[in-house]
Parts: C-alpha cells; sequence; structure tokens
C-alpha cells in the first residue's frame, strides 16, 4: 500500500464489537446495529445490506461515549444481543479513502475501502492494482458461510462467539 501512496494511520489493533437483532417491531434480516470499541472510541452502527453492489451496503454511525452503556441502551429500547466478535484492523488512508485490513478468526485477512462514492472506490482500486470487477459487497458472514459451508443463519443467529482465542465454531468436531 506504500508503493500506491497510501499512508498508514494506525497499525494493527484490536476491536471488539457486540451485534444487535433490531427490536422485533422493526426486526428486518438484512439490517443489524453494532456497538464496536476501536481502542480509542466506541461507535455504534445501524447497517442494512439490500443487495450485492456498492451502492446497496447502508450504514450510518455515530461514535459514543461509553461501550457498556450504548449495550444497556440497546437493550432498553428492545433490541436483542446476538453476538460478540472479535477482529483486528489496520487503518490506511489514500486519496481521502480509508483502506482497512481486517483479520476476522478463522479467515483470511481482507481489504476494505471505503470512500466518498463508488468512483472513489474504484480509483483507489486502480491506483492498488485491484480489479473492483472481483470485489465482493456483502457482510462478513456471505464469507464465512462460503469457507465453511455453514448457513447465514447458523452464523448470525446460533453463533454467541467469534474471538481469536475460541476454537473455531464453525468447524464440526467429532465426539472421540
Amino acid at each position: 500500500m506504500r508503493k500506491a501512496g497510501a499512508k498508514l494511520i494506525r497499525p494493527n489493533f484490536l476491536q471488539r464489537r457486540v451485534v444487535f437483532n433490531l427490536p422485533k417491531e422493526t426486526k428486518d434480516k438484512n439490517s443489524w446495529i453494532r456497538v464496536r470499541d476501536e481502542g480509542d472510541k466506541v461507535t455504534m452502527s445501524i447497517k442494512r445490506i439490500e443487495g450485492k453492489k456498492i451502492k446497496d451496503q447502508k450504514e450510518v454511525c455515530i461514535t459514543v461515549d461509553d461501550f457498556e452503556q450504548a449495550k444497556r441502551f440497546l437493550i432498553t429500547i428492545g433490541c436483542k444481543e446476538k453476538s460478540y466478535q472479535e477482529t483486528k484492523r489496520e487503518l490506511w488512508v489514500l486519496r481521502g479513502s480509508e483502506i482497512t485490513i481486517d483479520e476476522w478468526p478463522y479467515l483470511e485477512p481482507l481489504l476494505e475501502i471505503e470512500g466518498e462514492s463508488e468512483e472513489a472506490v474504484k480509483d483507489i482500486c486502480r491506483k492498488m492494482g485491484l480489479n473492483f470487477k472481483e470485489a465482493l459487497f456483502c457482510a462478513v458472514d456471505t464469507l464465512y458461510s462460503q469457507k465453511y459451508k455453514v448457513s447465514k443463519d447458523a452464523i448470525n443467529n446460533h453463533t454467541k462467539r467469534i474471538t481469536f482465542q475460541d476454537k473455531n465454531p464453525f468447524i464440526v468436531r467429532s465426539m472421540s
């Protein structure tokens, strides 16, 4: 990334997050809320995936003061806690766009580019020698589902923890 002119903003750091279903009155299988401790700040986001294109990825994010208080707030308004997850992230910036290298437990590292527009993301891809047409626009559950041949329902609704310390929950272990 340095060769492309990107600047390292933040070396590899641990993030922890709790993911929630929306309250039952507004529950939608394509939407969820997340509280994430990024080490230097805590954010709360609502995310919605409406399709497989870049324009179909919707997110509204705010910064909050306290991880535990944000969790309590969501539970108080009727959100249901689904899972606790950890990731490691490295943050770079190039031409005003954020580029992250994300590490999720049990997956290969992945690259995420967030820009002001689809054209800005395409520009970064060109600058870095990446093929935009090969990009995936999805949540990480798609990657776990593809790699481990487990349903998204199993990942999203029956996997309570995804951490670097725990055993891989997507591998069936024999009882021997």
